[in-house]
């Protein structure tokens, strides 16, 4: 089963107030390091999507470089993060995938483990049209997305992303893996945020 990564990294920081994929996390930036674990992990490839200007200055050389990963500007990003999904999945049914895990830039704590899961999942279930994330039955990326979501994925506008649709018809197709630690799936938007990733870090080091 060939298995896409979609790793969503045009959002425009509105909350942080500059550039959050940019900021240092140790010797790494916020925006490297979820694209570390996905490059770690057993996905075919990696469609990183860009804003339609970006120098990628959070981008390390060697994830730009990587044989997994093509980066994929998308000119309408500022729609809403729709469009940078709707980017992804054209790829993807250019490339024949058969199914797409779509990420977020500012999740830095995603593990492969979890990934792994989700791959592992559908594979074992060939009628399971999508694998969710979920803390306290809420419903967050990554989300493991079959091909046959494709059509239905690519009909969102505006500020949505693939939550939108796992809901009725399509949740009971789907597996849902509920996630004990909330701090995997913590998302960067504020300062606020930020300086608990750090606070964290020094923890755990």
């Amino acid at each position: 089963m060939k298995i896409a990564g979609i790793y969503l990294a045009a959002g425009n920081s509105s909350r942080m107030g500059s550039h959050k994929l940019n900021l240092p996390i140790g010797t790494m930036t916020l925006g490297s390091l979820g694209l570390e674990t996905a490059i770690q992990s057993s996905l075919d490839t990696i469609y990183i999507i860009t804003k339609g200007v970006d120098d990628l200055a959070w981008l390390p050389i060697d994830m730009k470089m990587n044989a997994k990963c093509t980066i994929l500007p998308c000119s309408t990003a500022y729609k809403g993060q729709s469009e940078s999904l709707k980017c992804g999945i054209q790829q993807a049914q250019a490339d024949h995938m058969e199914a797409v895990i779509v990420m977020l830039a500012d999740q830095p704590f995603i593990t492969s483990q979890m990934l792994e899961e989700m791959m592992t999942c559908m594979k074992s279930n060939p009628t399971c049209t999508f694998v969710a994330t979920s803390v306290d039955k809420v419903t967050m990326p990554p989300v493991l997305l079959s091909s046959s979501m494709y059509a239905d994925l690519l009909t969102l506008q505006g500020d949505v992303g693939a939550k939108s649709l796992l809901q009725g018809k399509f949740l009971r197709k789907g597996t849902i893996l509920p996630c004990a630690d909330k701090r995997l799936i913590f998302d960067i938007d504020t300062q606020e945020d930020y300086q608990s990733l750090l606070a964290y870090q020094e923890e755990t080091n």
